[in-house]
Formats: structure tokens, C-alpha cells, sequence
């Protein structure tokens, strides 16, 4: 909210005035309704009308709130500031500028010398579902204690003229996240800890392992042009058979569409004929589509959307291996790094118009060049192909393709590292197992079960493992493991 500061000179006595944010295709369950939060809590007010300053003398005009004066009229002295602004739960104000003299408050409209309320719907949580909106420092249902502006004051004596500084309620602090299954951007995981998640199509064969899981995968996204993955919503929503569990979807939309629309493979399928794949004609062709790509993103975030909703979790993860339609001499035309990063700004752009809270994951191809595929080794973990994108839009990075190695420095037979990939981007690590051709998932890898290999992962800023076909005991393998193992350096 804006300060209003209104300077008014008033000769002789003063008088006291006033003032007033690669391709699994497994089928899903079904499940009940969706999870809703709880109510809204009522609104707090702000705090006391404070006391103005006495009048000064021998200053500039004293100034404060909306029209109050600092006293006698002042020659030589500084300006009086008002009040800082004071936040309520979501965007509670800390109230207009605070007159040298006169009375203050927090919250909403908090002036230095009117009973002011508190936040302008300060909120407990991020906008209340699951953690109902607290005002001015009630509690909020489902979320901790919001805060509204504290009680303003009014402005201290003016001495030579200097106008008395009346300050208004400092910033109030809002709820934290619900417990109803709500989150604000960024807030994914709960509780703080290593995660552990597989196919949906697993954990459903395999039901002592859903409660020791965290995620779930689903088929991969974007096999149609519109929205086809209600039964996501089905498994999550509360009934569900993975009610609570996070939804974490790789989105395989731009190849999806180039595939089933021009008859082409994926580079390691050679059943759709010599070079007609998505390393030789995929960068064309995602170019020449690029508008209509955009669109079924839109469709299946306005889909997730209506049957999931906008505040529980749901990461992405986005286009395994688009490292690949950078392949010179190898794609017809192949993009530049800075073509990459601004298509994958479109993709990121179209999920987020509909579906503000969902966390972005950035693939990784171990083997990236230093410079437009120069030097294919991953030797500088990242750090060139990765300043080509809009890293703000992403809340994680994650493996995907072949296996990955969780004995090891190295993330796979290349030279780039986790500790490394982690110190260039600055993000949290989505390990997997891998996957074989077509997105049929690869066996279990008893090496990320280990907790030693664990531990040393997590100080690599790895902050979870998807089993992709884990054993039917993994969930007591879990179970066992969880009190060994390390926090992890990033609580998303």
C-alpha cells in the first residue's frame, strides 16, 4: 500500500488532525473428492491509537500521516517519516504514513493516530486453503499464527522544530503453510527430509509401501493433444489411493506431439526408419509447431487445475533430454543453447498461467557442451547451458533416461558431477533409476538403498530418489532406513 504523505504548513498553534500475491504410459486408479481447507478465520484488528508528539519548534514543517503537523512551525528542522508499512498474513499493510503527532496503527490503513485494523486480509497461509486466512495476528486454521502490524505510535516530541516521527505498525508476518494440504510456490515437500517415491503403478501393487513413500510418478504427460490425466487427480485427491502423496509428472509434451504427428521415434528407437527421430528432425519440427506445442501445455495445466486444484503440490518435470535438439551436425536444424532457454521459458510460462504453484523441474543431460555442444562431456557441470535458461523458473533439477549413480561423484560416465551440477544451479536434485527404451522402467538399483551412498548424495544437494521399478519390500526398506539418514540441505 502506498504511503501517502501530505505536508501541510500551519502557521501559529498546530492543531492534532486525522487520518484515515521416455515415456511410461501406466493407467490410473481411481479415488474420491478433492481435499478443500479449512474456513477463514476472522479478521484481527491493529494496534491502540498511538500518542502524537508534543509540539515542536525552531524546524521545517514537521510532516507525518495524511494531514497531521509536527506542532509549532518549525524552521531548520528535518522532515518527520511515517510509519513503515506493517503486513498482515498475506499482503497485510503496515498503513499510511504516520503524522508527526498523531495517532497510529498497524495493519490495513494504519495511520499514526487512527485506530487502524490489521492486515487488508492479511492471510494465514498462502491464500488460505488448508490455512484459512488469519487477519491482523489472529490464528489461522491450518496454519500458524499470523501476525498484523504492531501497534503504531505517534510522534515523538519535537525539539528546535523537528517534526515528531510518528511510525506506523511494523510488518506483520502471516501464517505458515496449512496442514490441509495447501502450499505457496515453492513449499512441495512435508515434513523436511530425504523423499522417497516410484510409479503409481507401483505403489498400488504394493500398498505397504505407500505410506512410506512421498511421490508418485504417473505415465509420462502430453501423449494427447488436450487434457487426459484426471486419474492423477483420482490417485491423490483425498480417497485416493495415494491421497497425500505428491504428484510428480514428467512433462514429455513437445516430443509427444512431433512424434505422434510426423510418425518420428525417440533417438534410441529405430522403428520409424533411418534418422527419423527426434535427434535428427525433433528441433525442426518443435520449431515449426511451437505455437500448437504452447497449447496442449495449457491444456493439461487448465486441466490439472479444475480436478487437482491450484494449492496443493505438483512438480514437473520438464522434457527429458531437450538437451538433445541442440545436436550440430546431427539435427537438421539444430537450436543454439539461447534458442533452448527461450522455448523452454514458453513451456514453463503456459504450466504457470494456470497452475501458479507448481514447481518447475530443469532436466539434466550429464554430457552438455561447454559451448553450443562443444566439448559433449559435461566437464563444467552445466554452468554454460544452463545460463541459457531462466533458472527462476525452476524449484528443482532431475535425472532422467539411463541409471544413474548413487556410489559415486559422478552422475553417470561423464565428467559432470552432482556436487558440481548442484554449486552451478543452485537447486535441489530429483534422482532417479532410469528407465529403458520407451519409458519402460529399469529394475531395481540396490546401490540407492544403501544409506552410506545416500548420505554422500544428500551432502551433493541430492534431495530425493524415484525407484522406478522398486522391489516389492522397498517400503520396509525404507522404513528402515529413514532414521540413518542425513537432513537434506534444502527443505522445498
Amino acid at each position: 500500500m502506498k504511503n501517502v504523505l501530505v505536508l501541510s504548513i500551519i502557521v501559529g498553534l498546530a492543531s492534532y488532525g486525522c487520518a484515515a500475491s521416455e515415456t511410461s504410459e501406466d493407467a490410473g486408479g481411481t479415488g474420491g473428492a478433492v481435499e478443500t481447507g479449512g474456513s477463514a478465520g476472522p479478521s484481527g484488528t491493529g494496534g491502540s491509537a498511538g500518542s502524537g508528539g508534543t509540539p515542536g519548534s525552531g524546524g521545517t514543517p514537521g510532516t507525518g500521516g495524511i494531514i497531521g503537523s509536527g506542532g509549532m512551525t518549525a524552521t531548520g528542522g528535518a522532515k518527520g517519516s511515517g510509519g513503515t508499512t506493517g503486513a498482515g498474513g498475506l499482503k497485510g499493510s503496515g498503513g499510511t504514513t504516520g503524522t508527526g503527532g498523531a495517532s497510529g496503527s498497524g495493519g490495513a490503513g494504519a495511520g499514526a493516530g487512527v485506530m487502524g485494523t490489521g492486515g487488508s486480509r492479511g492471510s494465514g497461509g498462502a491464500t488460505g486453503s488448508g490455512g484459512t486466512s488469519s487477519t491482523g495476528g489472529t490464528t489461522g486454521s491450518g496454519g500458524a499464527l499470523g501476525k498484523g502490524g504492531a501497534t503504531g505510535t505517534g510522534g515523538a516530541t519535537s525539539t528546535g522544530g523537528n517534526a515528531g516521527a510518528g511510525s506506523g505498525g511494523s510488518t506483520g508476518t502471516g501464517g505458515a503453510t496449512g496442514t490441509g494440504g495447501t502450499m505457496t510456490a515453492d513449499q512441495v515437500f512435508d515434513p523436511c527430509r530425504f523423499h522417497f517415491g516410484t510409479i503409481d503403478s507401483v505403489a498400488k501393487a504394493n500398498p505397504s509401501m505407500i505410506p512410506q513413500i512421498d511421490f508418485f510418478t504417473p505415465g509420462w504427460m502430453g501423449q494427447k493433444d488436450t487434457f487426459d490425466m484426471s486419474y492423477v487427480c483420482t490417485e491423490a485427491n483425498a480417497g485416493g489411493a495415494l491421497a497425500g502423496k505428491v504428484p510428480v509428472i514428467v512433462a514429455y509434451v513437445a516430443a509427444f506431439y512431433v512424434k505422434r504427428h510426423f510418425g518420428i521415434c525417440d533417438c534410441n528407437v529405430t522403428t520409424c526408419g533411418t534418422n527419423n527421430d527426434l535427434c535428427h528432425t525433433g528441433a525442426a519440427d518443435i520449431t515449426n509447431n511451437l505455437a500448437s506445442i504452447v497449447n496442449v501445455y495449457k491444456s493439461y495445466a487448465q486441466g490439472f487445475a479444475a480436478c487437482y486444484g491450484t494449492t496443493k503440490p505438483i512438480v514437473f518435470e520438464m522434457e527429458p533430454d531437450f538437451y538433445q535438439y541442440t545436436y550440430t551436425g546431427i539435427e537438421t536444424v539444430p537450436w543454439t543453447f539461447a534458442q533452448a532457454g527461450q522455448i523452454m521459458s514458453q513451456f514453463a510460462a503456459a504450466i504457470k498461467a494456470y497452475l501458479p504453484n507448481a514447481a518447475l523441474s530443469m532436466d539434466i543431460s550429464p554430457w552438455v557442451g561447454t559451448n553450443n555442444n562443444t566439448g559433449g562431456d559435461g566437464s563444467d557441470n552445466g554452468k554454460n547451458w544452463y545460463s541459457y535458461f531462466d533458472m527462476s523458473q525452476f524449484t528443482f533439477i532431475n535425472t532422467s533416461g539411463g541409471g544413474t549413480d548413487a556410489a559415486t561423484a559422478q552422475i553417470r560416465g561423464d565428467k559432470m558431477t552432482w556436487a558440481g551440477l548442484n554449486q552451478v544451479t543452485g537447486k535441489p536434485i530429483l534422482a532417479d533409476t532410469g528407465y529403458g527404451v520407451g519409458g519402460s522402467p529399469a529394475g531395481p538399483d540396490p546401490a540407492w538403498d544403501n544409506v552410506t551412498n545416500i548420505n554422500a548424495r544428500i551432502a551433493n544437494g541430492v534431495l530425493s530418489i524415484s525407484q522406478y521399478n522398486a522391489a516389492s519390500n522397498w517400503g520396509a526398506t525404507i522404513s528402515s532406513n529413514r532414521s540413518q539418514l542425513n537432513m537434506p540441505r534444502y527443505c522445498p
